[in-house]
């Protein structure tokens, strides 16, 4: 069986066998060690390689949602509640969440929280 790898590769046997793939280059080998490449992450060398495109058609996140978060942080800063806050200082995800009706992914939390401390 032809296989191939995108990435070095070492494939170990039970029984001791060790076959180095170097990435990019075709190597035949024996079903056995050859299937367990494959589960390792290397292909058959007759399939195309799997590329993974991330198409976003929309922003993650609509600018009215950002200012009603941002409105959000500036909400907790102004109450001060301590039970509000972790000990880092920052908001926690449960209050935000609550208070914005809808989870919110750390990413936004993080942005909003970093506005709100600049404006």
């Amino acid at each position: 069986m032809k296989v191939i790898s995108d990435k070095d590769l070492r494939v170990t046997t039970m029984g001791g066998t060790a076959v180095l793939l170097q990435a990019g280059v075709e190597r035949d080998l024996g079903d056995a060690i050859g299937l367990k490449a494959i589960t390792m992450g290397a292909r058959r060398a007759d399939e195309p390689a799997v590329t993974h495109e991330i198409v976003i058609d929309k922003p993650l996140i609509t600018q009215d949602e950002e200012e009603a978060l941002v409105g959000v942080m500036n909400d907790l800063i102004d109450s001060a509640d301590p039970d509000n806050f972790k000990s880092d200082g920052t908001p926690k995800a449960t209050v935000v969440n609550k208070a914005a009706g809808r989870t919110v992914p750390p990413e936004e939390r993080e942005q909003a929280w970093e506005q709100a401390l600049n404006s």
